[in-house]
């Protein structure tokens, strides 16, 4: 049984705790509502925007003042609010000042909360048809300007965009405190979180809930993180604590396996996991360092692209290098510049294969067509062992490497 279809005793009964309830009929959520254009200043002008977060409700102890007459509350707190929506219920506090505030009520159903729909025409208490047209009608609202007739819930706020959606909500360990979201997101900071139930602090920042338990789980069904599943997630983790982690989604999983990198140990130390659909890293006024005591390594299914557009790179290896492409081509393309091989200063040009071929057989058939003047007149054509020097001309091509190239 829902709050807003309890009997009036009740809600006397309520009303007469320390702590009141009431119903959220509109919501102040940017600085282009109503109600604060309607102070009396115009738009373009300063306006009272400290009043977003406000919500007008409908006190429990309070079910016939018209809702043009309702006012505004403000949120417990600014610094961690929690907006509610139009239909939910609210706890109204008192502060020591005597400031009335309201403070959002959560709720097993996550998404929701205690959502009722229609609010606004249940909540009005002239809903009912007035047959003189009087007493069941009231004149325009100060809020919005718009006349207020006897149903009234046609000319009331209603939630805009805002869906109910499942959204699971969590199991817990011993002592945990957890954030949970209407949205699926949630901050988790525990400590006893691993099978043999020692001590491993950890904090899990999730932002979306994984469609998988989505289309497995039904409503009221609580589960656990799942790093892989689940939207973006960073894991701040310690000890024994074990990343439940492979690299790729449930469907897709990573195809490239590592040749030299090890795969990382899941637990028993403070690590760090960030998995997303996609990660930017952006440093936009100065340098981007990366600091590892041990190996790094960039495994994926993908093409690796480093652009580098306004300096250079510069590389300083203490250790054995190789690049393997698997029988793909490889390029070292420097354009106009020069490349340079085991050499900085005093450098000889690398000699182009063809050409040397080239020259070297223009240079044989020089030999073999070589003729001397003799005071016994020309000898004859080529030397005695030109044959020798066509053979060396038939292997010059051996030269070439058939895998090599330059310009």
């Amino acid at each position: 049984m829902s709050r807003l279809s309890q009997s009036p005793s009740i809600r006397t009964q309520r009303a007469k705790t320390p702590v009141l309830m009431g119903i959220v009929l509109d919501v102040i959520t940017n600085d282009e509502h109503e109600a604060i254009i309607d102070l009396g200043v115009g738009k373009n002008d300063t306006r009272n925007t400290y009043e977003i977060g406000f919500a007008k409700i409908r006190r429990l102890d309070d079910n016939m003042s018209p809702i043009e007459q309702l006012r505004f509350y403000a949120p417990h707190d600014y610094a961690n609010l929690e907006l509610p929506i139009i239909g939910e219920s609210v706890e109204i506090l008192k502060r020591g000042n005597g400031e009335l505030v309201y403070k959002r009520i959560s709720s097993f159903t996550l998404n929701t909360g205690n959502y009722v729909e229609g609010v606004n025409e249940i909540m009005n208490p002239n809903k009912e048809d007035a047959s003189d047209g009087g007493a069941g009608e009231y004149s325009t609202t100060s809020q919005t300007g718009t006349p207020n007739g006897a149903g009234g819930a046609s000319d009331s706020p209603e939630n805009e965009y805002f869906k109910g959606t499942q959204v699971n909500h969590l199991n817990f360990y011993e002592g945990d405190k957890v954030i949970q979201s209407r949205f699926g997101q949630s901050i988790r900071f525990s400590g006893y979180n691993n099978v043999d139930n020692v001590l491993a602090p950890t904090i899990v920042i999730r932002n979306r809930q994984g469609s998988k338990s989505l289309e497995e789980l039904k409503i009221g069904t609580p589960l656990y993180e799942d790093i892989i599943d689940d939207g973006s997630t960073i894991v701040l983790s310690s000890g024994e604590h074990l990343l439940e982690f492979t690299p790729g989604q449930i469907d897709t999983p990573m195809e490239t396996s590592p040749i030299y990198a090890e795969e990382p140990e899941l637990k028993g130390t403070d690590q760090v996991l960030i998995n997303s659909g996609r990660i930017i890293l952006s440093s936009k006024d100065s340098e981007m360092l990366f600091y590892s005591k041990g190996n790094y390594s960039f495994i994926s299914d993908g093409k690796l692209t480093i652009d580098n557009g306004l300096d250079g790179a510069e590389i300083d290896l203490n250790g054995e290098y190789r690049t393997t492409t698997n029988d793909n081509n490889m390029y070292f393309l420097g354009g106009s510049g020069e490349i340079y091989l085991n050499t900085e200063s005093d450098a000889e040009p690398l000699a182009r294969g063809q050409t040397l071929i080239d020259i070297l057989a223009e240079l044989c058939d020089a030999i073999n067509a070589q003729i001397f003047s003799t005071p016994c007149g020309p000898t004859m054509l080529g030397p005695n062992n030109r044959g020798d020097f066509s053979k060396i001309k038939s292997k010059l091509d051996t030269i070439l490497s058939t895998l090599n190239y330059t310009e």
